[in-house]
């Protein structure tokens, strides 16, 4: 019944994903920007974005998730739940934010994790089960020769392991099965996207094999503030203070003295306390200003760069084919062309030309043959997406 359900979810996803009418006329009219800045100074701020560490608040949440759930089954394994969920939203790396964070735990812990061996969809999905069946060969024969030990197994991303399509989806059974087998010897740490699970949920009633299913939190303007300063200090950059001045007394009616304050209050709420987000949107609000300085003898101009008050940028047009696109990428992460393809159930042709036309508007990302959302556009989007009755974040 489970396999026949799937089936005509996939065939009828024009009615679980349907759209309302909008007006085909309405185009958005784009809101004015601040001067472009230069594309080798962006990349450079990018760059420093990019390797900044993870934010010390998201994995002290996760590593006290983990504590309390990890405790709780160790103290009763015959009762407890054997497994923990960790949801982020689905534009944030998070396997890397999980790899990083169970490593602390476990040196904490003095534990012994197993690590599932994936770092990306492979391209043949029915390859997944062999994978999975050759890391818990091992782990199997310790579990039927040594009762007494505990074995913590780790999906850092459970995006790899399916795909919506009928195949990809029958790994997502199989593991099912797996978190059932040997409860009181198995713990999962299991790491997922919001919009994936709220679809698996849907598809294969999955939170039903899991245990605790824990969000990660909204980030305060505080704790986004003090993870950014390093990129601002290192490219001295400064607030554009009439501009921010004035739009804070447009918003709240008051001024106040630390400008700096109320912008990262700002722009945590138009981001929704979301890291990847804030750091798209911090970037895209700095630009270059040209500053003279009369001295003695001549004057001197100065490249001043300076963020301008961050909002969200309004959406283009977007067709009913390219939302399936989008919704696709939010739904698996992160996708080859040839993946979205078989996701969507269309000709790779035609699939590509919309794509380019996505990827022109700035709503998709690719690198490393990886196509994925911009995290700029995000919040916007998942508004647009849910309502227009996809399935988000369970809405």
């Amino acid at each position: 019944m489970l396999a026949k359900l799937q089936n005509w979810l996939i065939k009828q996803s024009n009615v679980l994903f349907s759209w309302k009418t909008e007006d085909s006329n309405h185009i958005p009219k784009p809101k004015p920007s601040p001067r472009e800045l230069p594309a080798n100074i962006k990349q450079q701020i990018q760059d420093k974005i990019n390797h900044l560490d993870n934010n010390p608040t998201e994995e002290e949440a996760i590593i006290e998730t983990l504590d309390n759930a990890f405790e709780r089954w160790l103290n009763n394994p015959e009762t407890a739940d054997n497994s923990v969920v960790i949801l982020s939203s689905p534009v944030t790396a998070v396997s890397p934010l999980i790899a990083d964070s169970i490593k602390q735990w476990s040196l904490q812990k003095q534990i012994v994790i197993k690590v599932l061996p994936l770092d990306g969809r492979p391209t043949d999905m029915k390859r997944i089960v062999s994978i999975l069946e050759d890391f818990l060969q091992e782990q199997e024969q310790n579990i039927k020769t040594k009762q007494d030990i505990s074995e913590i197994f780790v999906i850092p991303n459970l995006d790899f392991c399916f795909l919506r399509s009928v195949e990809g989806l029958d790994t997502i059974e199989y593991l099912q099965s797996l978190f059932c087998q040997h409860p009181q010897q198995r713990f999962w740490i299991i790491g997922a996207n919001e919009v994936s699970w709220q679809y698996l949920n849907l598809v294969s009633n999955i939170s039903a094999f899991c245990g605790e299913v824990f969000v990660l939190p909204k980030l305060s303007p505080e704790t986004l503030q003090e993870w950014l300063n390093p990129i601002i200090e290192s490219f001295d950059i400064g607030l554009d203070k009439f501009k921010i001045e004035q739009q804070i007394l447009e918003d709240t009616g008051e001024t106040n003295q630390d400008d700096w304050k109320k912008y990262f209050e700002h722009l945590a709420d138009i981001s929704e306390g979301g890291s990847i987000v804030t750091a798209q949107l911090f970037l895209n609000s700095i630009y270059q200003k040209k500053e003279t300085e009369e001295g003695e003898e001549s004057e001197e101009t100065e490249e001043k760069l300076l963020t301008n008050y961050p909002e969200l940028s309004d959406l283009p047009l977007i067709n009913f084919p390219e939302q399936y696109i989008l919704y696709s990428l939010l739904l698996h992460g992160s996708l080859t062309l040839s993946d979205l393809a078989e996701s969507l159930g269309d000709d790779k042709g035609e699939v590509t030309g919309k794509v380019q036309v996505l990827r022109r508007q700035g709503l998709i990302q690719k690198h490393n043959q990886m196509l994925t959302i911009n995290p700029y556009h995000y919040p916007k989007l998942k508004q647009k997406l849910s309502s227009n009755n996809f399935i988000m974040n369970g809405e």
